[in-house]
């Protein structure tokens, strides 16, 4: 404690430690932050490197693919054991009415939709788990649209998002049904499987090409389409079994080639770097060709951000220490296009994705709402209009949302949550909460010096009491009841309070 506080202090008879525990008890605990760690030789991106994602807070997932054309979700090939000469005839027109024929692929639509919605990045399947490539592959054995369509509908998509003025997202699956070795990559002991495959010898090389039909198509991806913001890998996980991490003695995410890996890369694929003469390995191209690329931990490195998976409802404590990702799919029935939950309406509803997006928003992470369009390229429309409602929502309710940090304190699962940016910590009072007043805790020696509505721009009658705590009355829970937002600005920057206890006090 300073000399001046302590004078005070003994003046007024007053220990100066009781008064120093009583004013650190008035400010809530400083976040945990987030330390960069470093495995398999790649070191995460720092902090400031992932401020856009935080601050930019919502984004679209999309699920397209072969899989749009059945109708019947991302996984039916696996589900169904479809052999794969048979599941590519997805892709031509003898397959009728399930031909993936992207004839109304325009994606502007999509990125126009995306802003409509207050989304600020879009992430595209590049390739999910059946194998196909919506690019155009250099590998030899890669299935590709530009076998089929003659058209490369990931640089379509990149050119709309660029125009838009939204960030760029790949979505990328290791993980390939086409490849009977993905089940047995030793060639000595297959998984049980839909498919009918059984223990191979040549399995073991059949796993190996599909190792690096990967490494040439993340380098490509790499660096055919300009500047990728955000990557999502997905099924690094081998024969559908244990992690993603498990199946990282196989894949080689980080940093560098293993030479005597049981699964090598032809030297004619390899991406050598130039100062030391080694062949990179997955993250290791990523660095050099994206170096400001996010990407989560599902090709087993550990990632940058990490992910919360699936429309169970987020809780517990903010995620300050990591960054934190939750995704989500607006229809039952799967990631990809499911035409029973379209005909049947089983699309989740505004008030859903609001609630969604609180929970992520007071606790410091990002969301990503997926998508899924038909086999023509088209977002079906209940999903759209769901987007837009949303967006308007987002059009009043934004400064609670983007640019914010979680916090100061905790939230309340189910019922209510803080974040705050600059001067303004914003309440987002959840259907949980009962009540139309709300006491908020002490926060150290600021005071308030006004409080509002944030949907209705209404000032609202607030008292601070002489402990600090700020009491709001007469908040209206009617108008936007599935998130009722309240503003209290303050007369310094809510960081200032973590230093409070090294700054002079005047009695």
């Amino acid at each position: 404690m300073i000399p001046k506080i302590a004078a005070w202090c003994l003046a007024l008879g007053i220990a100066a430690s009781a008064l120093a525990d009583d004013t650190k008890n008035q400010i809530p605990p400083k976040p945990a932050e987030r330390v960069p760690q470093t495995q398999m030789g790649i070191t995460q991106l720092p902090n400031e490197k992932l401020d856009w994602y935080l601050d930019e807070k919502f984004g679209m997932f999309i699920h397209w693919g072969l899989y749009s054309g059945l109708g019947r979700g991302e996984w039916a090939m696996e589900h169904e054991g479809i052999p794969a000469d048979k599941y590519r005839q997805l892709a031509y027109p003898q397959s009728g009415d399930n031909y993936f024929d992207a004839s109304d692929y325009h994606p502007e639509q999509w990125a126009a939709l995306a802003k409509d919605a207050g989304m600020k990045w879009m992430c595209l399947t590049t390739r999910h788990h059946e194998g196909f490539c919506l690019f155009d592959s250099p590998y030899p054995n890669a299935f590709t649209s530009m076998q089929t369509l003659h058209r490369d509908l990931v640089a379509e998509y990149v050119k709309a998002c660029r125009d838009a003025g939204l960030k760029v997202g790949i979505y990328y699956s290791p993980l390939s049904w086409r490849y009977p070795g993905y089940y047995d990559v030793t060639g000595t002991n297959c998984a049980k499987n839909n498919f009918g495959f059984t223990t191979d010898p040549s399995h073991l090389e059949n796993a190996r090409e599909m190792k690096e039909e990967n490494y040439v198509n993340v380098k490509k991806l790499l660096t055919g389409y300009g500047k990728i913001d955000y990557i999502y890998w997905d099924g690094g996980w081998l024969a559908q079994k244990g992690t993603d991490a498990d199946g990282a003695y196989f894949h080689e995410p980080g940093k560098y080639l293993d030479p005597s890996n049981r699964w090598p890369i032809k030297p004619e694929y390899q991406d050598i770097e130039e100062s030391t003469g080694k062949p990179l390995g997955i993250m290791g191209m990523v660095r050099k060709y994206q170096p400001d690329a996010i990407t989560n931990l599902r090709y087993g490195w550990m990632g940058d951000v990490i992910e919360e998976e699936g429309p169970r409802e987020t809780t517990g404590k903010m995620r300050t220490s990591v960054i934190c990702d939750k995704c989500l799919t607006m229809q039952n029935g799967g990631w990809g296009y499911n035409a029973a939950s379209v005909a049947g309406g089983n699309i989740m509803n505004r008030d859903q994705l609001i609630g969604y997006l609180a929970n992520c928003v007071v606790r410091n992470m990002t969301l990503m709402v997926n998508v899924a369009p038909d086999r023509h390229g088209v977002i079906p429309q209940l999903e759209q209009d769901r987007l837009r409602e949303m967006g308007a929502w987002l059009a009043k309710m934004g400064e609670s949302i983007y640019g914010t940090r979680g916090g100061p304190w905790e939230p309340v699962d189910g019922k209510y949550g803080y974040c705050y940016k600059g001067d303004t910590v914003y309440v987002h009072l959840l259907k949980g909460y009962d009540g139309n007043t709300f006491k908020m805790p002490p926060l150290g020696q600021l005071h308030a010096l006004k409080a509002y509505d944030v949907y209705s721009g209404s000032s609202l009658d607030f008292n601070q009491d002489s402990d600090g705590s700020v009491t709001l009355n007469g908040i209206d829970r009617k108008a936007s009841p599935a998130d009722t937002v309240v503003a209290v600005t303050f007369n310094a920057d809510v960081n200032s309070v973590w230093g409070q206890l090294n700054t002079t006090v005047n009695p």
